[in-house]
């Protein structure tokens, strides 16, 4: 055999020949390639399969906005038409239905007028115990992975619509009057208006407005100031909407507890960077899939060494021969050109082969600096559902704020109109002890009036 490689290459082209035997079997190869390939796949897969949230919270009450009796700027009147309306009844219609039996039976044991009650509707709106009606808003995900218009946005308000269906035999006393499914605007999502009916009271009405009252007789109790009835109810159905999406084959990322709150400059500062990692994200994106097409293109190469290996190994089959005067026998033309050209083909598959590993060395190289983008993406995912929790705290402390001033100004109110009337019929000498006594009487400071729309709640920063 040496004497016919001798007789038609030299003696580097020889060597060169038997030179890629020494990477290993080419198989090696195409395993690294496939290794890339399964490594390329499961981190698109990070990237695509970023899952919904679920938002619930307190409304501002505005059933004129909600039936769009109005158009506000962010409406898009050209799908309003897609909005879903559930239900849709006149709130003092709704009052007589449901406490008019109550209000007479309470009536009829008062004996002084002054102590009747003549329009409850009326008695709720113009007190300071109880609110009209509550209302209460809930969506799945955010204009970015539900837009109203996506195939998620659709996804998304078809849960909705069997959430809001279920929502009043989920809550019996919960007295529901309007629900609304807007697809008009960012995000899908779904306002219920609903009257809290409590029964079989043995203060006031037997049946009578009280949201403490009605979703204890559902089963909630207050644990404490950070678990109330609302929350814990509020937390039950959000569980029951997570369900539903699941169902409907959404992964849901929860907004979890027990983290850090953050404050407000805080949270700019990391949604500043949370803007910066999402175009980070995108680039990353891009680059995966340019990865993967070289990738693609590398498994050509593969297979084109592959066949120089197996050229390599056939031509061990030539066997030489000579004859009485010296000369090679049984060596044909086509054989010394088959020869020369596997010899050629060896040359040409070492270089590909030493540009193969550069190639793939890069590639690996720049994969761990993708991951950490993406980790870093991930992070300040999280950072965007912590606001909305922060958001849900505030709307609580704020309620719990305004029913402590409300509770300290009508205390204040109350003692001072006592001594009124004491200074009106008490003999003349004591009214020095009255004066000192309204002395005491600390002056609240002057807060701005909250404008109220029927008593509702505040929908806050949600995104719709």
């Amino acid at each position: 055999m040496k004497v016919l490689l001798r007789y038609f290459l030299t003696e580097k082209v020889t060597k060169k020949l038997h030179r890629p035997a020494r990477y290993g079997n080419m198989g090696d190869v195409g395993n690294v390639a496939a290794k890339m390939s399964l490594t390329f796949r499961t981190r698109r897969r990070a990237v695509i399969s970023v899952g919904v949230t679920i938002s619930g919270m307190t409304g501002r009450g505005s059933i004129r906005h909600n039936n769009r009796s109005f158009s506000a700027a962010n409406i898009d009147r050209s799908r309003t038409g897609l909005n879903v309306t559930f239900c849709q009844e006149d709130l003092k219609q709704v009052y007589h239905q449901v406490f008019d039996e109550a209000l007479a039976a309470y009536n009829a044991k008062k004996k002084k007028t002054r102590d009747k009650i003549p329009d409850y509707y009326e008695h709720i709106r113009q007190g300071k115990q109880e609110k009209l009606f509550h209302e209460v808003i809930f969506q799945i995900g955010n204009k970015d992975d539900c837009g109203c218009g996506s195939p998620d946005g659709d996804r998304a308000a078809a849960v909705l619509k069997e959430f809001a269906e279920s929502f009043q035999e989920r809550n019996p006393h919960l007295r529901v009057f309007n629900a609304v499914l807007h697809m008009d605007e960012a995000t899908p999502h779904i306002h219920i208006d609903f009257v809290p009916v409590a029964t079989e009271q043995t203060r006031g009405l037997q049946t009578r407005v009280s949201m403490k009252q009605a979703l204890k007789q559902q089963g909630f109790t207050s644990l404490g100031r950070n678990m109330t009835e609302w929350r814990a109810w509020m937390e039950r159905e959000k569980q029951t909407l997570a369900e539903l999406a699941q169902a409907h084959e959404f992964e849901i990322v929860s907004l979890g507890g027990g983290r850090k709150h953050m404050d407000l400059p805080e949270y700019r500062a990391a949604a500043q960077r949370l803007e910066a990692v999402q175009e980070q994200v995108i680039a990353a994106d891009q680059e995966l899939a340019d990865l993967e097409k070289q990738k693609k293109a590398l498994g050509g190469t593969v297979r084109a060494l592959k066949a120089a290996e197996k050229v390599q190994v056939r031509l061990d089959t030539i066997q030489p021969e000579k004859t009485l005067t010296g000369a090679v026998k049984g060596v044909t033309v086509e054989q010394v050109e088959q020869l020369k050209a596997a010899a050629l083909r060896g040359v040409q598959a070492e270089q590909m082969v030493k540009e193969l590993t550069k190639k793939n060395n890069e590639l690996q190289s720049r994969i761990p600096s993708v991951s950490k983008q993406l980790d870093e993406a991930k992070a300040q995912q999280k950072i965007r559902q912590e606001n909305q929790r922060l958001q849900m705290d505030m709307v609580y402390l704020q309620e719990q704020l305004e029913e402590e001033r409300n509770f300290s100004a009508r205390l204040l109110a109350g003692i001072d109109a006592a001594l009124d009337y004491l200074w009106e019929h008490l003999p003349e000498p004591l009214r020095p002890i009255i004066e000192k006594a309204q002395q005491l009487i600390p002056v609240p400071d002057v807060q701005k009036p909250v404008q109220k729309q029927e008593r509702g709640h505040s929908w806050g920063d949600m995104s719709l």
